[in-house]
């Protein structure tokens, strides 16, 4: 890749890919940030057309039109 990807994106969390679980058409990534773990569901395909794998780097772009809050009572 000649040049890195700009995104508008503002949440960009680097991390690990720590497990890939595919199924169908399916896989549910998770990537392991600090000591968080972020979990996303995207297709297969793109899987294998970002080349992820266990224990690469990798990262997630959360683009959300909202974010909740918890804590506990």
């Amino acid at each position: 890749m000649s040049q890195p990807l700009r995104v508008s994106a503002r949440n960009q969390l680097k991390g690990i890919v720590e497990d890939i679980r595919a199924e169908g058409l399916l896989a549910q990534v998770r990537l392991r940030v600090g000591a968080e773990t972020v979990t996303a569901i995207v297709t297969r395909e793109a899987v294998d057309e970002l080349g992820l794998a266990v224990g690469q780097p990798a990262l997630a772009i959360i683009k959300s039109t909202e974010v909740l809050l918890a804590r506990e009572a």
